[in-house]
């Protein structure tokens, strides 16, 4: 064999080594859990009512999924509106998927926010228009109920919120896939403080808003409602005084990272 053949096969090899480290599939999903695709039970509010989301539109986009202290190895930046509420076996919604080097992908970030370029995930082509057109990054319709009562909402959101530094769990091993499921917790809407580790969830000041009976709450009802006499719904350092600013607020909340795995979230608009 000459200098030059050996050479050739060291290369090769050299070549084949670098490819078996990117042979197995890393995904990202986006899941709303139980309490987005069937309902918030009553057993989880203070005040008695349970309520279930028609739709719950998210614009995710920005997603990176790292290895910690390394560069991402898979990275989307477009975004995609999804509809939470579509039954998933509690898989969720699949935003993108890679061949990734084999490793444990602990750091992950992402981007709820409106955008005029955002394609459908899952969702419609009217609720695409909804929300594109509306500026939305949240948009939310449902029933609470209470005995005989009952309370509509539509609302929308355009609240730009930035996760980084999530804790993902995925570990890619040869054979085996990961997954770093983004999480949105849909209780949070439904907190009575801003920033308590241990908030209530409770439906009771929001139906006391419609106050023209009509059995829809609207933004201008929630605009209404005057929190400073209360003692819940504190709002710490912000200058929040009304219902729907408080609960605009708490959509910046609803990101998480493999169920109730930590991210830092920071609200940019």
């Amino acid at each position: 064999m000459t200098v030059r053949n050996s050479w050739m096969f060291v290369l090769l090899g050299l070549v084949g080594a670098c490819d078996t480290g990117r042979n197995e599939a890393l995904e990202v999903r986006v899941y709303g859990e139980a309490f987005i695709e069937q309902g918030l039970p009553a057993d989880i509010f203070v005040d008695g009512w349970s309520l279930r989301y028609e739709k719950f539109l998210v614009s995710v986009g920005g997603v990176a999924v790292a290895q910690h202290g390394s560069a991402p190895g898979l990275e989307v930046m477009e975004f995609q509106v999804f509809d939470l509420t579509r039954a998933s076996d509690g898989a969720g919604q699949v935003v993108a998927s890679d061949l990734v080097s084999l490793g444990r992908y602990d750091d992950t970030s992402f981007t709820i926010a409106p955008d005029p370029a955002a394609r459908a995930g899952n969702a419609t082509d009217a609720d695409l228009k909804l929300m594109v057109d509306g500026g939305f990054s949240v948009y939310v319709a449902g029933t609470a109920t209470k005995g005989g009562e009952r309370k509509r909402f539509a609302w929308g959101f355009a609240t730009h919120t930035d996760y980084s530094e999530c804790e993902s769990l995925a570990d890619v091993r040869g054979g085996q896939p990961g997954v770093v499921q983004l999480t949105i917790h849909g209780d949070h809407l439904m907190y009575d403080d801003l920033y308590s580790q241990t908030p209530n969830v409770t439906f009771e000041l929001i139906a006391a808003a419609d106050t023209d009976a009509d059995g829809e709450v609207t933004r201008a009802e929630l605009l209404a409602v005057d929190l400073r006499p209360l003692a819940n719904y504190q709002v710490g350092s912000t200058d929040i005084v009304d219902l729907w600013h408080f609960i605009e607020h708490l959509t910046t909340t609803l990101g998480h990272i493999d169920g109730e795995g930590h991210c830092t979230a920071t609200r940019t608009s």
